[in-house]
C-alpha cells in the first residue's frame, strides 16, 4: 500500500460574501451579538491564573482555551476594558462541588449587583448518576464543572468603560464573561393575546384561546409545573425577548417539563426557558415535538434541561415528520445532554447563527432514529464550545444532509463525528452528507467517557445501523491543536467505510494533551494527522491535506498500519477555497 503524503501547500481564498466577509470569517456565529472577554487577559488583583492543562484530571481542562483564573483570595478580581457598550453580562465560572460564592459587579467602579453562584446545576459524576446512557462509563473525572449566570446591568457601559467582578464569598475561578447590549423589549404585536398571569395556570390560558393564536408573555419569570403542549396548528409563543421573558420549568417528573409542539406550524421566539432540574435523569428537554415549513424557533435561550432541542414527533399528532423550519439565533448551553437533535425522520431544516455550550452529548446531531430516515438538514454559521461528551457536530445516518461554517472548541471528546453506532436508518448508498468550511479547535481525546480514543474528527463504522458508512464529504477543514489524533477512522465493526472525500484538510498541530489522560497506561503512539484502526475495507479520496506541528508520540503524519483493505486515492488539483 502506498504511503499517502501531506502536501504542504498554502490554501487560496477566492469566495466572498455579500457581508464582505470572506468563507473563513463567516464560520461560527460569526454574527453574535455578544463579545467575550477571557479571565486570563482581564487586569488581574490578588488572583493567580490556572495554567493550560489538558489533564482531564484538572478543573481548567474544561475551560475555554484550557486556561481559568482562580478568584479564591481575599480581594480577588479582574477586570476588563470593554470594546463596545454593554449591559447583558454572562460569566462562566466553577465553585467547588456541593459549594457555592459570590461575586459582586463593578461598573466604571460602582456597584451594580452581586452574583450568586452556586455548583447545583454542575459537577457531574456520571460513573455514579444511575443513567442508562452512563451505563458503561468508565472515566471518573468530573465532568461539567463550569456553569454560567448572567446578569442584566441597570445601566450600559460605554466602549472603553470597565466592568469588573470582585470575589465577596467562596472558592471560585472564572473562566470568562461575555457582554452584549440588550437590545429593547420586544413589544406585544396587535393581535397577541397577551398573558397577565404568573405561569401557574399557563396552559389553560393558551387551551383557553381555541388554538391558533399567538400568545405574548410580557417581561418577568413565569415559574411552569408542567409540559407547555401545543396541539393547534398555527399557535405561537412570544415573549419580550430572551432578556426578559422567562419561562421557568420547575417539574421534577420526567418528561413534564418544557415546550412540546404536536401540529403544524408552531412557533416559539423571544425567550429564555430554564429549568430547577439538574439531571439527565428524569429531566425533559426544553423544546420537544415536531415542526414544519411554517414554524420559527428564534431568539430562545435554553439552559439546564436534559436536552436544549429534540426534534421529532413522539405523540400522535397531525403531521408525522419534522420538515422545513429553521432554528435561528438561539443559545443552547449547559444542558445534560443534546444541545440539539434533529431526529425520527426530520428533513429540510435548518439550524443557523447559534450558540451550543457546555452541553452533555452532541451540540448538533442529525440520527435516523426508529427506521425513520433524516435528509437534508443543515447546520450552518454557529459555534460549539466545551462539549464534555460526544462532539459538536454529528451525523448518524440518513442522506444529504450538511453542516457547514461552523467553529467546534474545547471539546472534551470529538469535534466532528460520523458513525452508525445508534439503532435506526444507517447511511444511504444515494446523496453526499457535506462537511465544509469548518475550524475545529482543540478536541478530541485518548481517553473519552470509556477510555476509548477519539479523533477531532471522529469516523466509526460498527454494524448496528447497516454494515457501511458511506457518502460522507470533508472540505476546508481546519483541524488546529487536535488533543491526541486529528482523524481517526475506526472499523469497530460491520465492513468499513465508502465513497469517503478528503479535499482541502489542515491540520495544525496533533497530540497536545500527550501524555496525559492515559489510565488505561497503553504504549499506543499518538498524534496522528490521519489514523486507521481495524482494518476497515472501503474507499475514498484525498486531495490538498495539509499538516505541520504534529506533536504527541507519532513519528508519522499518517498511520497505515491498520488500514485493511481500504483505499484511499491522492486526487489533484482541487479546488483550494478557505
Amino acid at each position: 500500500m502506498r504511503t499517502i503524503k501531506f502536501l504542504r501547500l498554502g490554501l487560496i481564498t477566492v469566495l466572498a460574501f455579500s457581508s464582505g466577509l470572506s468563507a473563513q470569517e463567516q464560520r461560527g456565529y460569526y454574527d453574535a451579538p455578544y463579545i467575550r472577554y477571557e479571565a486570563d487577559q482581564g487586569t488581574l488583583t490578588n488572583a493567580t491564573m490556572a495554567m493550560m492543562s489538558f489533564n482531564q484530571k484538572d478543573l481548567q481542562s474544561e475551560a475555554s482555551e484550557q486556561v481559568c483564573v482562580d478568584l479564591s483570595a481575599v480581594g480577588a478580581s479582574v477586570e476588563w476594558k470593554l470594546k463596545k457598550e454593554a449591559d447583558g453580562l454572562v460569566v462562566r465560572f466553577s465553585v467547588p462541588d456541593e459549594k457555592s460564592g459570590e461575586v459582586e459587579v463593578y461598573a466604571d467602579g460602582k456597584l451594580v449587583g452581586t452574583l450568586k453562584l452556586t455548583s447545583y446545576w454542575s459537577w457531574e459524576f456520571l460513573t455514579l448518576n444511575g443513567n442508562m446512557n452512563n451505563v458503561a462509563v468508565k472515566n471518573e473525572n468530573p465532568k461539567m464543572r463550569f456553569d454560567e449566570v448572567r446578569l442584566k446591568l441597570p445601566a450600559k457601559i460605554a466602549a472603553g468603560g470597565k466592568l469588573k467582578l470582585l470575589r465577596k464569598t467562596g472558592d471560585i475561578h472564572i473562566d470568562f464573561v461575555e457582554l452584549e447590549a440588550v437590545p429593547d423589549a420586544v413589544q406585544p404585536a396587535a393581535n397577541d393575546l397577551v398573558y397577565k398571569g404568573d405561569g401557574s395556570d399557563l396552559q389553560v390560558f393558551i387551551d383557553n384561546q381555541g388554538g391558533g393564536k399567538s400568545i405574548y408573555l410580557p417581561t418577568g419569570t413565569y415559574n411552569v409545573n408542567r409540559e407547555l403542549y401545543f396541539g393547534v396548528p398555527g399557535t405561537k409563543l412570544k415573549g419580550a425577548g430572551m432578556w426578559y421573558s422567562n419561562v421557568n420549568f420547575t417539574s421534577e417528573d420526567y418528561l413534564h417539563g418544557g415546550l412540546r409542539a404536536n401540529a403544524k406550524d408552531i412557533s416559539f421566539m423571544d425567550l429564555a426557558l430554564t429549568t430547577t432540574r439538574n439531571s439527565r435523569s428524569s429531566s425533559y428537554k426544553g423544546i420537544n415535538g415536531v415542526f414544519t415549513s411554517g414554524s420559527v424557533i428564534k431568539n430562545l435561550w435554553v439552559e439546564h434541561f436534559e436536552c436544549g432541542a429534540w426534534i421529532a414527533m413522539y405523540n400522535v399528532g397531525d403531521v408525522a415528520f419534522a420538515d422545513g423550519f429553521t432554528v435561528t439565533n438561539c443559545r443552547f448551553r449547559n444542558n445534560y445532554a443534546d444541545g440539539i437533535n434533529l431526529c425520527k425522520g426530520t428533513r429540510n431544516a435548518t439550524v443557523e447563527h447559534c450558540n451550543f455550550r457546555n452541553n452533555g452529548d452532541d451540540d448538533m446531531a442529525i440520527w435516523s432514529a426508529d427506521g425513520m430516515e433524516c435528509s437534508n438538514n443543515t447546520f450552518a454559521y454557529s459555534t460549539a464550545e466545551n462539549g464534555w461528551r460526544s462532539a459538536g457536530c454529528s451525523i448518524y445516518g440518513g442522506m444529504n444532509n450538511k453542516a457547514h461554517h461552523l467553529i467546534i472548541r474545547d471539546h472534551v471528546e470529538a469535534g466532528l463525528r460520523v458513525n452508525n453506532n445508534y439503532p435506526g436508518v444507517g447511511f444511504n448508498e444515494k446523496g453526499m452528507h457535506e462537511f465544509s468550511n469548518i475550524t475545529v479547535i482543540r478536541c478530541g481525546t485518548f481517553n473519552d467517557l470509556f477510555y476509548g480514543m477519539v479523533g477531532a474528527i471522529d469516523i466509526v463504522c460498527n454494524s448496528i445501523a447497516g454494515t457501511k458508512v458511506q457518502n460522507v464529504k470533508f472540505s476546508n477543514i481546519d483541524i488546529i491543536d487536535a488533543k491526541d489524533n486529528a482523524i481517526i477512522m475506526n472499523k469497530c465493526g460491520g465492513k468499513g467505510f465508502y465513497n469517503f472525500v478528503f479535499e482541502n484538510i489542515t491540520i495544525d498541530g496533533t497530540g497536545r494533551e500527550y501524555p496525559y489522560n492515559n489510565e488505561q497506561k497503553r504504549d499506543w503512539p499518538r498524534g496522528f494527522g490521519l489514523l486507521y484502526a481495524q482494518n476497515p475495507a472501503g474507499n475514498g479520496t484525498i486531495c490538498n491535506m495539509v499538516t505541520k506541528n504534529r506533536g504527541g508520540s507519532a513519528v508519522v503524519d499518517i498511520d497505515e498500519y491498520g488500514i485493511g483493505s481500504f483505499t484511499m486515492t491522492e486526487v489533484k488539483d482541487c479546488v483550494q477555497v478557505k
